[in-house]
């Protein structure tokens, strides 16, 4: 039987057609009254864990070592400073993909001093990263990254911190704030650009969620943070926080930065999300340290660790 040549044409028509119509019109409807199944991606905040009863999970072997785990020991985050251990710091978003926020006010004028005052005795030189390995390379490279580091012991002080940044991302459950280390830039001290997440998120089911660069001491001439793939806002009101040109800070080289750099200021706080939606990290939070010129700058970095306790990043 021979089929007629207008039929086809006409089948051929209504599929150019409904196609469109499909993906338009037909495919948003069906997701909104059909959600996607737990075999899609999802973000790491949307656990089932964060809304429903599930029992937590305990069969991670977590590292003490790495992670600031919740071990029962009681602190007390009033200082005597007149701030009762309230929040004071002031929020303003910067980007939402990734999402980017500066935070004024984030530490305290003492918390700021504290975390220096205890930082002196454990100073050694900075090691290299590899995000290939998700490990330290016990080495050294000053052309790459010329600072010293501290480990900071667990006291109140730095519990109180630690506990502000995980409130502040809403307690997202299988999220861990790492050990916190301050970092100690002399004249010529840097960091090149780099990622803090090492991509292991939908592999291995872990990675740094996100990453507070706080800075404690601001006494320095450049040392600036640069994020080289991310916009300069348009609203002059940023310059208080971001090198926007013609200053002390930017004459030398500031015509060759891309992007934008955040000025090191005591206290204040750039918070960023290093992995999206689907596991995978976000290329924009490529930075850097830019060299320090003159002086010292000591910063504060606390990262977020997610690892769930099954494979919640999924395609």
């Amino acid at each position: 039987m021979q089929i007629p040549k207008t039929n086809i044409h006409l089948s051929l028509s209504s599929l150019f057609y409904l196609v469109p119509l499909y993906f338009l019109v037909i495919n948003p409807l069906l997701r909104q009254f059909l959600p996607a199944d737990s075999g899609s991606a999802i973000y790491a905040w949307q656990d089932d864990n964060f809304y429903g009863d599930e029992e937590e999970d305990t069969s991670l072997n977590l590292n003490p070592d790495v992670l600031s785990l919740d071990d029962g020991v009681p602190f007390s985050c009033d200082y005597g400073d007149g701030e009762n251990g309230e929040d004071n710091y002031k929020v303003h978003i910067l980007n939402q993909a990734p999402l980017v926020i500066y935070i004024e006010d984030f530490l305290s004028g003492y918390e700021a001093d504290h975390l220096v005052n205890i930082s002196k005795p454990h100073y050694t030189p900075s090691t290299l990263y590899s995000s290939s390995t998700d490990s330290l390379l016990n080495r050294t490279d000053t052309t790459k990254r010329l600072s010293d580091r501290a480990l900071l012991p667990r006291n109140p002080v730095v519990r109180c911190i630690e506990s502000r940044a995980h409130a502040f991302q809403g307690w997202k459950p299988h999220l861990y704030i790492e050990r916190m280390w301050a970092q100690r830039y002399n004249a010529s001290g840097h960091y090149i650009h780099h990622y803090d997440w090492a991509g292991t998120a939908r592999g291995r089911g872990g990675d740094r969620l996100s990453t507070f660069m706080v800075y404690l001491a601001d006494e320095c001439i450049g040392g600036g943070t640069n994020f080289p793939r991310l916009r300069m806002p348009k609203d002059k009101k940023w310059c208080r926080f971001l090198e926007c040109g013609g200053g002390e800070d930017t004459k030398k080289e500031g015509s060759q930065r891309q992007g934008i750099t955040f000025k090191p200021i005591k206290g204040n706080a750039v918070f960023w999300e290093n992995v999206g939606p689907d596991g995978r990290g976000w290329p924009e939070t490529w930075h850097a340290a830019f060299p320090v010129e003159e002086g010292e700058k000591v910063g504060l970095n606390i990262w977020s660790w997610y690892q769930p306790p099954k494979g919640r990043w999924r395609s």
